[in-house]
């Protein structure tokens, strides 16, 4: 709950100091917020302090949050310090944008800590309404407005059928919180058959995350609402809510864990058709958003197999999954819009990069941990979710690994540029950068190294 608390005040103070300021002199507080959220929520998801006298007020059947909830609320508040920390902010006046970011975040984390179906709900609008504004945030862009309706329209749509799961769910049960859910499953598991409105339920209820995740096939929207939202509104979609979808979505399906076997019929389809429709649209790409906005639809189908395993044993895979994903995507994502600025979208936008040492680092572990390649936490986290879905379902292992295998010709695509013969007057002008940002970009390299030789460090964060 510290981690929300902080999240949500630092917006505020936030909107108002910034009411007649540029939004760079404002952008410090927000930081500090979650940065402190971070830090405070690991702490006490690790036992070292406890807030928890703080929100006796708050219903546990409402919102609760164990140490693997605390340490994804400390994973997204970092998310979000990171991607404000990297992604350059503008000169306009008003903090309305960090405002929205701040709201947005705290919606994600209200889905992470959600006990009960209106919550989740309630989580999931309020993560999503600030981005139905943020994606058209650039008005004069008309590629913007075209995003944001379509992200609005998509949205509306998995709301109402998100609602009408919840509805049946709450007709087939008679409640609405989710460890009740979970123990009358466990009762009507011992008669054979489960009521046809709870099978409804989770089924609706599941189509309405997987438009949030973007899972094949409720995917077509996520490429085109990258490419016209700004880059630092398509990275917040990418990561914060890819990160607050799945640990939600793993929640939903643990509470149906009675109808496990039934559940995996069709969850294992539909990540395999999304992990090889993500890779292989990934490679006719031509523009570096778009690519990875395909990348982040295969992660998703590769999180989809997460869904199959029995939960509580198995979350630190989560998590460390998770984990890796983020950091690699929001690094592609800042070198993608720190060599874009001059209007080019292709990957010949990574011709100069190799003159800049540390950009083209970051390029290299990057890509290598999104890839899954070893000696990163990409490869750890890849591992560690084969190797247990493997004993599941092996078939669709072996599909993942093909589809791995197929995102290398595409993840390697920018070396052919960045390898080749660069002209040294762009390459100066594209290494000009604040000293904050690259001590942050070299923290966020030294992360996917350190946890990739060190796996036993994210067993302990989660």
């Amino acid at each position: 709950m510290i981690g929300i608390a902080l999240v949500f005040l630092g917006g505020v103070i936030t909107l108002f100091w910034g009411l007649n300021k540029s939004e760079s002199k404002s952008l410090w507080i927000l930081r500090f917020f979650m940065l402190l959220s971070a830090l405070l929520s690991g702490a006490e998801g690790q036992g070292w302090v406890d807030f928890s006298e703080l929100f006796k007020w708050v219903p546990a059947h409402m919102l609760n949050f164990n140490a693997f909830k605390l340490s994804m609320v400390s994973i997204l508040s970092f998310f979000g310090f990171y991607i404000l920390s990297l992604l350059p902010s503008t000169y306009k006046k008003g903090a309305d944008v960090l405002g929205l970011f701040a709201f947005a975040l705290t919606g994600a984390m209200m889905m992470v800590g959600s006990q009960h179906l209106v919550m989740l709900f309630l989580g999931l609008e309020v993560l999503s309404i600030p981005l139905f504004v943020l994606a058209g945030s650039e008005k004069e862009n008309i590629y913007g407005n075209e995003a944001a309706m379509k992200y609005f329209l998509m949205g509306a749509f998995s709301t109402a059928i998100f609602l009408l799961g919840a509805a049946f769910t709450y007709g087939g049960s008679g409640t609405l919180i989710l460890s009740e859910i979970q123990m009358k499953l466990s009762f009507a598991a011992h008669f054979g058959e489960f009521p046809v409105l709870l099978k409804a339920g989770v089924i609706l209820m599941s189509v309405g995350l997987l438009f949030k995740v973007s899972a094949v096939p409720f995917h077509f929207w996520s490429p085109d609402v990258y490419e016209g939202s700004p880059n630092r509104v398509a990275t917040f979609m990418a990561v914060i809510v890819k990160v607050a979808g799945f640990v939600a979505f793993a929640q939903l399906i643990n509470t149906f864990s009675p109808m496990q076997i039934w559940i995996n019929q069709w969850i294992v389809p539909v990540s395999i058709l999304t992990i090889l429709v993500g890779n292989i649209a990934a490679l006719v790409q031509q523009t570096v958003k778009r690519t990875l906005a395909y990348s982040s639809i295969s992660h998703a189908g590769y999180l989809l197999l997460f869904l199959i395993l029995p939960m509580e044993e198995n979350l630190p895979i989560l998590g460390t999954y998770l984990l890796s994903y983020g950091l690699g995507t929001i690094i592609l994502f800042y070198l993608m819009d720190k060599y874009s600025a001059d209007g080019e979208k292709s990957f010949e936008m990574f011709k100069n990069i190799k003159n800049n040492k540390i950009d083209m680092a970051a390029l290299v572990i990057g890509t290598l941990s999104i890839a899954g390649v070893p000696s990163t936490i990409g490869f750890v986290a890849k591992y560690q979710l084969f190797s247990a879905a493997f004993s599941q379902n092996h078939y669709s292992v072996y599909l993942a690994l093909l589809g791995s295998a197929i995102s290398i010709a595409y993840y390697f695509k920018p070396f052919r540029y960045a390898l080749a013969e660069t002209n040294e007057v762009d390459a100066e002008q594209n290494s000009i950068n604040g000293l904050f940002s690259q001590i942050c970009l070299i923290t966020g390299m030294l992360l996917i190294i350190t946890l990739g030789l060190l796996p036993m460090i994210t067993e302990r964060i989660f």
